[in-house]
Parts: C-alpha cells; sequence; structure tokens
C-alpha cells in the first residue's frame, strides 16, 4: 500500500522529457508532433516543443525553420522561433515563453527548410495561473509524511514492550 502510495506521489509529480502531445499530424512532406509542458497549459511560463520528421521515412528533420505565431483572447499576439537551442531534447525544437493570459489560444506552427514550406493549426485553452502553493505542495509533502510513519512505529512498538 505504502509503495503505491509513493510511486502515485512521484508519478504525479514527475516531468516528462516534452509535454503532452497536442497534435501529430502531416504536413507534406513532413510529420508534425508538437508537445506542451506544463499539462494542464496555464497562464505563465509554458514550453511548446515540435518533432518534425520525414513524412515518407520518419527520419528526424534537423535543420528546418520553425516558427509559433499564437493568437490569444483580447487581440494578443505573439510570435516566436522555436530552436533546438531552447530544447532540453536535441531532436526536437523548442520554444519557451511566458504566456500572459488565459484563454482561448490558436497556434500556426510554420516550417521551412530551403523552398520547402508548411504549416499546422491548432488550439489550446489556457487556464488561469497556478496558485503559489499548487507547485510547492510535493517538496512539503514528505516531512509530515515522515513524521506520521515515525509516530506509527513509536506507538506499535509501544504497544509491544512487556
Amino acid at each position: 500500500m505504502m509503495r503505491t502510495a509513493f510511486i502515485l506521489i512521484t508519478a504525479a509529480s514527475a516531468c516528462g522529457d516534452s509535454g503532452l502531445v497536442r497534435l501529430s499530424q502531416p504536413a507534406p512532406p513532413w510529420r508534425v508532433t508538437v508537445m506542451t509542458d506544463p499539462t494542464p497549459l496555464r497562464a505563465g511560463p509554458i514550453d511548446v516543443s515540435v518533432l518534425l520528421q520525414e513524412q515518407e521515412h520518419g527520419a528526424t528533420v534537423l535543420d528546418a525553420e520553425v516558427t509559433l505565431e499564437l493568437a490569444g483572447p483580447d487581440g494578443l499576439l505573439i510570435t516566436t522561433r522555436a530552436s533546438r537551442d531552447q530544447a532540453d531534447n536535441r531532436l526536437l525544437y523548442a520554444a519557451k515563453f511566458t504566456l500572459p493570459a488565459s484563454g482561448a489560444w490558436d497556434v500556426t506552427t510554420s516550417i521551412a527548410r530551403g523552398q520547402i514550406h508548411s504549416e499546422v493549426d491548432w488550439a489550446f485553452t489556457a487556464m488561469d495561473p497556478a496558485p503559489p502553493f499548487a507547485s510547492a505542495w510535493p517538496w512539503l509533502l514528505p516531512a509530515p509524511l515522515g513524521i506520521g510513519l515515525f509516530a506509527c512505529n513509536r506507538a506499535l512498538r509501544r504497544t509491544r514492550s512487556p
């Protein structure tokens, strides 16, 4: 039981490689996969990663230019370049930026390689920023858990003593 609880707690706070897959579709001559982090997306810092592959062979394309154009609530516009330099995984193109507002966002991901251009459109809804405690609670959990386990241990030892 304790092992299961520990696994669930650590898995919930673990950070994946590139986030949630938002889109994976062909954009001839490529296949474009878009991932976002955190999950759920909230106003504040976000990471958008793009995996670009040749549609025919599945080989990763590492020499393209990837641009994200975001149109949000109240006419907000953000244009940012995704690059391999910003990515944690060098097979991806990533853009790390601050999303200024919650609400519905429409995104156009533009890809260019030489004379070949392609675009994919997708959308997401960003929630309000997380309260400060929401990101800190996993770090605060071990102390009371350890104190509770120690108290249980002492109580069990006391009842077994002659």
